[in-house]
């Protein structure tokens, strides 16, 4: 992987193919891993370019996420995009956390996004949402416990983004006001079983988006992009751009 300096830090990446720019979000508990098979499939006719936001991978440790910390990663896809000398308007593709930062960027900087996907993102905190997450915050600390890992930069990252989203102060949390304004062509992803949000969470971010397609995804839980729906993830993420 390569590396890139921003005004935040540093930010480690991938980038492949040629072509339109396709520029892929990961999640909240993920990393450029998490894409598995994604970056390839979508080189094939586009310059996909993965990174890690800071406080993933090897990029800049992360040990605090306040409130806004949404507005900070906008920020640093901002640096990252201008450092690639990528300028004009890019393809989009985020997971979860990243499908939020995809929709919040396609609101703060409508002319820098071509058409963008949103896979698993949310607009709001569900209470689903919220005991899901302390469910999988307490399996993390079993693991680090059971496996008796050293802390890491890693480990003190994720800690700190699983505090923030189960601040109660983090609760008020929403963008769903502002989805009116993104202007460009969005698929709108979600598993119909999502064990992080309801259905109806999709149904509302497509409802509020006016140029918005709706994909759920029957029998698939939050994770799509990998697994068992990876290839039909990738042919209707292809099929979607290349009709842009």
């Amino acid at each position: 992987m390569a590396t890139v300096s921003i005004a935040s830090g540093k930010l480690e990446y991938v980038d492949k193919g040629r072509g339109a720019p396709l520029v892929l979000l990961h999640e909240g508990t993920g990393s450029i891993d998490e894409w598995g098979t994604c970056v390839d499939r979508f080189a094939e006719g586009y310059r996909a370019t993965a990174y890690n936001r800071r406080g993933y991978g090897n990029s800049t440790p992360r040990y605090v996420f306040p409130p806004r910390f949404f507005e900070d990663d906008i920020q640093d896809l901002v640096h990252f995009l201008d450092a690639l000398c990528i300028h004009g308007p890019v393809f989009l593709c985020g997971f979860s956390d990243g499908g939020t930062i995809a929709l919040m960027f396609a609101i703060r900087h409508p002319e820098r996004v071509r058409a963008m996907v949103c896979c698993g993102g949310h607009v709001y905190v569900e209470e689903k949402t919220s005991r899901a997450l302390s469910r999988v915050r307490d399996a993390f600390e079993q693991r680090v416990k059971r496996r008796d890992l050293q802390e890491t930069p890693q480990t003190r990252s994720q800690r700190a983004w699983f505090d923030r989203w189960l601040n109660e102060d983090f609760r008020p949390f929403s963008i769903e006001d502002e989805i009116s304004h993104i202007l460009c062509p969005t698929l709108v992803v979600q598993g119909g079983e999502d064990e992080f949000a309801d259905a109806s969470h999709a149904r509302r971010i497509a409802d509020g988006i006016e140029n918005a397609e709706l994909w759920l995804v029957q029998g698939a839980r939050h994770w799509i992009h990998g697994g068992e729906y990876a290839e039909a993830f990738q042919d209707r993420v292809m099929s979607f751009l290349a009709d842009k």
